[in-house]
């Protein structure tokens, strides 16, 4: 899979709006819990003493002042772990998680504070010091989330610029750690996911990178369902969106300039979706991103943070399933991947070329046959169905799905090489028919002379044949195509069958030319090695099977 250089996550100002300021419920408590709110209100003092020391660039001063503002810290986390041990049985329970979260952050630990202000979440009053507890976390979280995503991030990007493939690797398993981490403090912003998946990807660890995949297209899964049941698909424009919708329950521009993006809110199923529709360069604006229900102690600005689906992701899940041969769960993700992108080429490939290896290819067809009754003109699924009809020997079937396919789009170069395989397959399926009954005959007048003879009639199969070579060099003429081996090597067999000596001399002579970009392709000297018997220059043929041999024998396919 490629990989892609990232860019950074830039921390808001918004989240820091009012925050940091002491938390405080007031009145008195367990003996614990006072202890920690002195020594925590001490340490805030004394880090507006060792910023002016900093200034001064004073080292001794600075140096203690560290050591005594982390000395409170760690007071005031030993007090608060006595405090949250007695659970229920404390009145400011939920203010010692909070604390303990705080004196964790300081002092380093950030699994010890994501559990604690979890707890703290769940055990805070919704009273007007509970909300400014909560305010002050999402800040701390948000801050944290960013912090190692930048820092991830980083080091990812450090990764792809190693050659060395084991420190790359270990490079890129670094970044997935570090963005784990990240992703913990945050764990319902989806946008992380895809880069720590990538990096245990590039990383070799599949079973992490596959349960990353799996974990976004699950959170992501309640919009997906709800949308596709609408009949909503991304990249399609708002005003078409809102005709399938209905009206939102709030709308606004979220990023600047005004309305570069819009945001919808919906409520499916009882839940919060929030809809983003950025402006592409035509000026509209298409539906690109969504979020499922969010917490409630998250702040507007990072609920309304534009986010972009990767509906990619899908296709990750299902490759990784497609290479283990674990063809239901492959299958999940392609069609879990179409949902919202029904036309997806690379889905819609991956999905045919699961259902052919997986045995599924009658369930295959059935299900293209309803997907191009509803929609005739789909080409891609045509394609498919069409492909799926040659792997099922339903040649004549297929060539009239690929003509069909050329007629809606001449320039489809899935459907030109198709139709041109399917026509020779034709070509071949006859002339083997061709074949047996001249052996048939054959066998019969060794037993009897007085048997009829039977004579192959080349005319049966060589307008497959002629029309199969007229689409491939339509398919070498469409764009990038020129240099396909593949192609090339068709053309040479299908005119030296055909006895097309102007055909045959001008595909052969491109295919030589090509040799500067096959130096390493044992099949380029095979090749060649037909190409020089045919001329008769049988020391070529050796030199050319010689490379060839050498080549295999070093490890080339």
């Amino acid at each position: 899979m490629k990989k892609h250089i990232l860019s950074k996550t830039l921390l808001s100002a918004a989240a820091l709006v009012g925050g940091l300021a002491l938390y405080s419920c007031g009145g008195g408590g367990a003996a614990e819990l006072t202890t920690a709110r002195q020594a925590i209100t001490k340490a805030e003092q004394q880090k507006i003493v060792l910023n002016s020391v900093i200034y001064q660039k004073d080292s001794a001063k600075s140096a203690k002042a560290k050591g005594e503002i982390a000395g409170l810290y760690k007071t005031a986390y030993a007090n608060l772990q006595t405090e949250v041990l007695k659970g229920s049985t404390s009145a400011n329970i939920g203010e010692a998680w909070f604390l303990l979260g705080k004196a964790s952050k300081e002092l380093g630990n950030t699994d010890s504070m994501n559990i604690a202000f979890k707890q703290a979440e769940k055990l805070l009053l919704d009273d007007k010091l509970g909300k400014q507890a909560r305010s002050e976390m999402g800040g701390i979280m948000f801050e944290g989330w960013a912090g190692g995503f930048n820092k991830g991030v980083e080091q990812y990007n450090a990764a792809l610029g190693t050659e060395d493939e084991k420190i790359k690797a270990a490079k890129l398993k670094e970044a997935a750690e570090t963005l784990s981490s990240a992703a913990a403090m945050k764990p319902e912003n989806a946008d992380i996911y895809p880069i720590i998946a990538g990096a245990y990807q590039g990383a070799s660890d599949t079973v992490k990178a596959v349960a990353t995949y799996e974990k976004y297209v699950e959170m992501h899964q309640p919009v997906v369902t709800a949308l596709s049941a609408r009949g909503v698909l991304l990249g399609m424009e708002r005003a078409e969106a809102l005709q399938k919708l209905g009206v939102p329950l709030a709308s606004k521009g979220v990023a600047p300039p005004p309305d570069t993006v819009v945001m919808d809110k919906y409520m499916f199923d009882g839940k919060e979706a929030l809809i983003f529709y950025p402006r592409n360069k035509d000026g509209k604006f298409t539906l690109e991103g969504f979020k499922p229900a969010l917490p409630a102690s998250w702040a507007d600005f990072e609920k309304e943070r534009f986010y972009a689906y990767n509906n990619q992701i899908n296709y990750y899940a299902a490759y990784n399933y497609y290479t283990q041969k674990n063809w239901d769960k492959a299958l999940k993700y392609t069609d879990n991947g179409l949902l919202l992108t029904p036309n997806s080429e690379e889905l819609l490939n991956l999905q045919s070329a699961i259902y052919t290896e997986g045995g599924k290819l009658e369930q295959a067809m059935a299900s293209y046959k309803d997907r191009i009754a509803k929609n005739p003109n789909d080409k891609n699924s045509l394609a498919q169905y069409g492909a799926m009809l040659s792997s099922a020997g339903k040649l004549d079937e297929s060539i009239d799905i690929f003509k069909k396919v050329l007629a809606i789009d001449p320039q489809s170069d899935i459907a030109t090489f198709n139709l041109a395989a399917a026509l020779k397959n034709k070509a071949s399926a006859i002339q083997k028919e061709e074949q047996d009954k001249f052996d048939k005959a054959e066998a019969a007048r060794k037993k009897d002379k007085k048997a009829p003879e039977y004579k192959i009639d080349n005319n049966k199969y060589f307008p497959y044949l002629k029309q199969s070579a007229e689409y491939f060099e339509k398919y070498r003429k469409l764009p990038g195509k020129d240099r396909d081996l593949n192609v090339l090597d068709q053309l040479i067999n299908t005119y030296d069958v055909v006895d097309d000596k102007e055909g045959y001399r001008n595909a052969a002579g491109q295919f030589a030319g090509l040799e500067y970009a096959n130096e390493k392709n044992p099949r380029f000297y095979e090749t060649m090695a037909r190409i020089y018997g045919k001329q008769k220059k049988n020391d070529k043929v050796k030199e050319a099977l010689d490379k060839a041999d050498a080549l295999r024998k070093a490890g080339a396919k």
